[in-house]
C-alpha cells in the first residue's frame, strides 16, 4: 500500500532549498557536500545509531553503513527505503539527510495462486528498473487516486524449475474508479527465493508500461557464486 508521500515532497523541497543555500555565496569557501540517493534496507536501531544496507548493481557484495541519528519512526527492520546520505567514510559511517518510505512499495517476491493472466496490471509509465543483489527495484508515474493501491511482484509458479523465472509486476487499483494525475512511485521487491534457485540463471520481468509500451520484458542476468 502507498500512502505519505506528500511528507516526502516537503523534505525534498527542504533539502533542495538548503543546497541551494549552501552554493548562494560567492566566495570560494563555499562547499557544497554531495549527497546520495539509493535504496537501502533499514537494519535496526541501538545505541543512538541507526543501521543500513547498501548493496550496488547487479550481484555487488552487501554494504552495512551507520549514522548518528534519532531512531527512525514508522520504519520497520528488513524495510526498504529510498535514503539521501553522504557517502560513507572508511568506517562506513554515514550521515542521514531524509528518506522516502511512504510511496515506496516493499515487499517479498509473490507466487500466483491463480492464472497469471486473471491478476490486474494497471499500467505504469516507467522511469527505470534494474537489480541490486536480492532486490529488483522501479521508479515509475502511477496514477493517482483517492484509494490505496496493490503494487507487487509475483513469480509464474510454472517457470520456478526453469533456468529463467518469469516475473510479473502486479498493480492493482483495487476497485478505484477515478483517476487525478501521475505521480511517481518506487518500489524495491525482495526476489532472493527466486534467485537462490539452483536452476535459476536469469530473471524476466513483465511490464505494462505505457511510456515503451512495445517493450514487455526485462531480463537480469544472475552471477552464481
Amino acid at each position: 500500500m502507498l500512502k505519505g508521500w506528500w511528507t516526502y515532497a516537503v523534505v525534498l523541497i527542504a533539502m533542495l532549498g538548503a543546497l541551494s543555500a549552501c552554493n548562494s555565496g560567492d566566495g570560494d569557501d563555499d562547499v557544497v557536500e554531495a549527497r546520495r540517493y539509493d535504496f537501502v534496507t533499514y537494519l535496526g536501531y541501538a545505541d543512538g545509531l541507526a543501521r543500513w544496507q547498501y548493496i550496488g548493481p547487479e550481484d555487488a557484495e552487501p554494504i552495512d553503513m551507520v549514522a548518528a541519528m534519532d531512531e527512525p519512526e514508522h520504519i520497520k527492520v528488513g524495510q526498504r527505503v529510498l535514503l539521501s546520505y553522504s557517502a560513507p567514510d572508511e568506517a562506513h559511517r554515514i550521515t542521514v539527510y531524509g528518506f522516502n518510505y511512504g510511496n515506496v512499495a516493499s515487499d517479498s517476491l509473490r507466487v500466483n495462486v491463480k492464472p497469471v493472466a486473471e491478476y490486474p496490471k494497471h499500467p505504469i509509465r516507467l522511469g527505470a528498473l534494474w537489480r541490486t543483489g536480492n532486490y529488483i527495484n522501479l521508479r515509475c508515474e502511477v496514477e493517482y487516486t483517492t484509494k490505496a493501491r496493490a503494487l507487487y511482484m509475483m513469480a509464474d509458479r510454472a517457470t520456478l524449475n526453469s533456468d529463467t523465472i518469469d516475473v510479473h509486476l502486479i498493480h492493482d487499483l483495487i476497485g478505484a474508479e477515478n483517476t487525478y494525475f501521475w505521480r511517481t512511485c518506487y518500489g524495491s521487491f525482495y526476489v532472493g527465493a527466486a534467485i537462490s534457485r539452483k536452476n535459476c540463471h536469469a530473471i524476466r520481468v513483465h511490464v505494462e508500461d505505457l511510456t515503451y509500451p512495445k517493450v514487455k520484458t526485462y531480463c537480469f542476468g544472475i552471477t552464481k557464486r
